[in-house]
């Protein structure tokens, strides 16, 4: 959402109608012709998501939950954990160091996997992409 400061510049910019004018060499004011939109920027002017609101100009796109990816973070996640571990637990052993480890990830995966989810939403509800939500039968 735009600052208090930024919505004044916009409004300010939309009240006052700016001329595009420049001096020609017999130092008359010559304006200057303005090309039509293009395609592209007719298109993006034209998106519009349900809810009135363009898209957020700039949104990485986000990557939908997958196996594969949380995987990954949780290998990095299991040898950040295990290094913790193993550097501030005095007098434990490896193992039970990469036990500790283990147990934490496997705690972690879950709430990685909501929160991964979660920025998924949120990013197809900031460009007007999230389906309709489906309603349960009751029974």
């Amino acid at each position: 959402m735009a600052t208090k400061k930024q919505r004044r510049r916009r409004d300010k910019g939309l009240r006052h109608e700016y001329e595009y004018v420049y001096i020609d060499e017999e130092g008359k004011e010559v304006e200057v012709e303005q090309p039509p939109p293009s395609a592209k920027e007719k298109q993006r002017r034209a998106a519009v998501s349900k809810n009135g609101r363009r898209p957020a100009a700039g949104v990485r796109p986000v990557q939908a939950p997958n196996w594969r990816f949380m995987r990954k973070q949780a290998l990095i996640f299991y040898f950040i954990l295990f290094a913790a571990f193993s550097i501030l637990s005095k007098g434990v052993t490896i193992w039970v160091s990469a036990l500790i480890a283990l147990g934490y990830t496997a705690l972690m995966l879950p709430l990685m996997w909501m929160m991964q989810r979660t920025m998924y939403r949120s990013y197809l509800r900031r460009t007007g992409q999230l389906p309709p939500r489906q309603k349960r039968d009751p029974k």
